[in-house]
């Protein structure tokens, strides 16, 4: 996997309120609480999916998420709608990287038909199975998106010629 791609083991819920409870267990909450300027007590009840009262706003999820340069909020909301989230990486034109990533996704491509012909193998996917292939194919999705990435960098313009 490349130094741009995510684990899909990363996508921890498909819930955006249990992410957000992840999210203040996996950082410093009371961090967090201080700099979006209110009670690491108020957050930690925001944070709690189960909490009533106290709600967690789309504008405080998107100040956690950018204070702790953490995405599972999002991850997980994308993944609730059916969408997977892909950073784009930084575009690079050495040809050499781009090799490596022809090669990253073609591994990526291979482990995951292994893990659905094994899936298969008993003529029987069980959801377990099937969170499994999920996870490898949000792996190969991200490996495409780095290797478009890169193939981007290596555009360039032909100069016109001039016809007399």
């Amino acid at each position: 996997m490349s130094k741009h791609t995510k684990k899909a083991a990363q996508i921890l819920h498909s819930c955006p309120m249990e992410a957000a409870y992840q999210l203040g267990k996996a950082n410093n909450a009371s961090e967090l609480a201080r700099k979006l300027g209110i009670s690491p007590v108020v957050l930690a009840n925001k944070l709690n999916p189960h909490q009533e009262f106290h709600r967690l706003t789309l504008g405080e999820a998107v100040a956690i998420t950018e204070l702790s340069n953490d995405d599972r909020i999002l991850e997980s909301w994308a993944h609730s709608r059916g969408c997977v989230l892909v950073h784009v990486p930084d575009v690079v034109g050495c040809d050499e990287e781009l090799s490596d990533q022809v090669m990253r996704l073609s591994e990526e491509m291979g482990e995951t038909m292994g893990y659905i012909r094994q899936a298969r193998s008993d003529g029987v996917i069980t959801p377990a199975e099937f969170e499994g292939i999920q996870s490898k194919i949000i792996s190969m999705i991200r490996e495409a998106v780095a290797l478009k990435s890169l193939v981007k960098g290596q555009v360039r313009d032909l100069p016109v010629s001039r016809k007399a």
